[in-house]
């Protein structure tokens, strides 16, 4: 049986490769393999090569990626560790704050928008955990006080957080 799955795994793998532009015989040549062993893959794809496969199918998703759904991951994990800073951001996307400015500008985006869409998916995530009081979820969301947690939360979903944490 797990050949069968792992047999499938491949087939569909080496099916986007080529629908991307991949000749059979480029794919054999990257994987390391002949086209005959590609052909029945299943029975001869060790972990290595399966896994350079892997990457040439993250070389054709990534860049389709919209470039906020790369910046978002990295406003949630600086907003876990305390402030977001946007020039913390940039470098690690190796830019300028300006230049990810103008890439979030080119989504009709601002980063301020997109910290805040962050800071309400996690405050929505964080008040599901009722052992969470709304003061640490304050500030676990990086406000300085819980009544800027509220306004903000207010604005956002209609109701006070407590309200909100009521209903669940």
């Amino acid at each position: 049986m797990r050949s069968d799955a792992l047999g499938t795994l491949v087939v569909a793998m080496v099916q986007f490769l080529q629908s991307s532009g991949f000749s059979r015989g480029e794919l054999a040549r990257y994987a390391g393999l002949s086209a005959e062993e590609l052909a029945e893959p299943e029975a001869r794809l060790s972990p290595s090569q399966m896994q350079r496969l892997w990457q040439l199918i993250q070389t054709r998703i990534l860049p389709t990626l919209t470039f906020s759904r790369q910046v978002r991951p990295l406003i949630a994990r600086h907003l876990a560790r305390g402030r977001v800073k946007v020039e913390a951001v940039a470098a690690e996307l190796n830019m300028s704050r300006h230049t990810l400015y103008k890439k979030l500008k080119e989504e009709n985006l601002t980063f301020a928008g997109l910290l805040e869409d962050v800071r309400r998916e996690q405050a929505l995530k964080y008040l599901h955990d009722r052992n969470r009081t709304l003061s640490e979820v304050a500030e676990l969301l990086g406000f300085s006080e819980l009544s800027a947690f509220s306004r903000a939360f207010k604005r956002w979903m209609g109701k006070s957080p407590a309200e909100f944490r009521a209903a669940c």
